[in-house]
Order: structure tokens, then sequence, then C-alpha cells
């Protein structure tokens, strides 16, 4: 079976049903409920995603404004280990390496999806699979790259990473040589000017996706860090006429 690959938004509550093939569903945008056989409790977000095992009783409910890529694949292109931690467990974090991969997606019509399934389904397969952040703080690394747009105060990712302020501020340093909050302009930045590059979508709306507050945060950021505007930057990288 080559892997199938489509962007959908799912309406309302989907009843419990099964497929033969294995089924990878990556948030873009919202989340979902998912029930695996009749058990309850897994909540996918646009840092975590889900494989569905074949055979394995399912069902779903999301917001009418969710969207999701959806991988419909043999199960010979998992490892027996994987599908069996899935029957257990189905969420797999989404690592930075993936999320572009789906803005990759996101990006594409569905034609060129179509084309290029069986190398993108191995590409995120990999992505998702590769061994976990060892400590706290690569975890919070992850998560935040996963999720830019995320209310993420000083205290909030002090608590995922399971430390104090101070720690976390010495962390950064040591990493980055920034502050937290710096280090998360920096990264909406480079998420935005991949938007302004890859799509037509407005400014205004790439702005809230990767975490400002509107289009005049975006601006400011911007100009005040790199000395150009999201416009002035976008028009940059169209080719010359």
């Amino acid at each position: 079976m080559t892997p199938r690959l489509a962007i959908k938004s799912y309406q309302d509550e989907h009843r419990p049903h099964a497929h033969t093939f294995a089924q990878l569903v990556l948030p873009i945008q919202g989340g979902m409920e998912l029930e695996l056989e009749g058990r309850g409790g897994t909540r996918l977000h646009t840092g975590l995603a889900a494989l569905v095992a074949p055979d394995c009783d399912h069902a779903q409910r999301s917001a009418p404004d969710s969207r999701f890529l959806v991988i419909d694949c043999a199960a010979d292109w998992l490892p027996a280990q994987t599908l069996d931690q899935a029957l257990r467990q189905p969420g797999l974090p989404i690592p930075p390496a993936a999320r572009q991969l789906l803005a990759f997606a996101e990006l594409t019509s569905a034609a060129t999806l179509a084309q290029h399934a069986s190398d993108l389904t191995r590409l995120l397969l990999h992505s998702l699979t590769v061994t976990a952040p060892t400590s706290a703080f690569e975890r919070l690394l992850v998560r935040v790259e996963a999720q830019p747009a995320g209310s993420w105060t000083n205290a909030a990712m002090a608590n995922l990473a399971g430390v104090g302020l101070s720690r976390l501020h010495l962390l950064f340093h040591e990493r980055f040589g920034q502050t937290p909050q710096a280090w998360l302009t920096d990264l909406r930045l480079r998420q935005a000017q991949r938007w302004l590059a890859d799509s037509r979508l407005p400014i205004v709306e790439i702005a809230l996706r990767v975490g400002f507050s509107d289009q005049a945060a975006l601006t400011r950021a911007m100009t005040r860090r790199q000395g150009i505007s999201p416009a002035a930057w976008r028009r940059s990288q169209r080719p010359p006429e």
C-alpha cells in the first residue's frame, strides 16, 4: 500500500471505527480528543501527534477549525515496537523537524502531496521516532520549538523544565547566550520569515500563528532585531522580474 496523505478537518464527533492500515494524525491547527478501544484521555495538539494501529477501534472529536495532516500507510512502514507502543500509548511528540515537514505539507498542493507521499511519509516517521531528548531542558526546547505560539512565560518554561527562574536563565545563557524571552522572540521571527517566504498568507495571520499579538507586534520585533519590516523582508525574497 502506497501511503496516502491529506490535509483534513473533522466535523463534530466520529463514532468508533477501525482501519486495516495504520493512521498517523498530526495536528496543524487546533486539537483532537482521541479515544482508543474505549479508553479516552489522549489530547492531540500541535505538539503531539497520534499513531493509530491497524484494526484498533478509535473515535475522535475535534473543533471545526482544527486541521490535521493524516497519513494512511501499511503496517510494514512502521517498526513492530512502534506499533505495539501505539496500542498502549498512541501519542507521539512532534519535534521541530516534523513541524517543518508539516509546514511544507500545508503549503503544498494535493497533487504534489500525492506525488511525494512516500518520501514525505518516510521523513515524518523518522523524525517522530528518533531518540527523545534526555533532559527536561531539552524536552522544553523541543516543546517550545514545536509550539512557538504558545503562552511561553518564563514561569511556564521553568515549570516544564522543572527548574526555578534563576536556573532557567542560566541554562539559556549557557546554551544560547540569551534570555529565555529573547530566544523565544528569535524563534518566532525565524518561523515568521519561513511563512513570509513560502506562503501568501496575510502578515497579520502569520503574526498570530507564530505567537505575536498582532501584526504591529511582529513588525516592531522584526524591525528592532533585524532592521527590516515583514513586508519589506517578504518583498526581498521574491525573485526579480
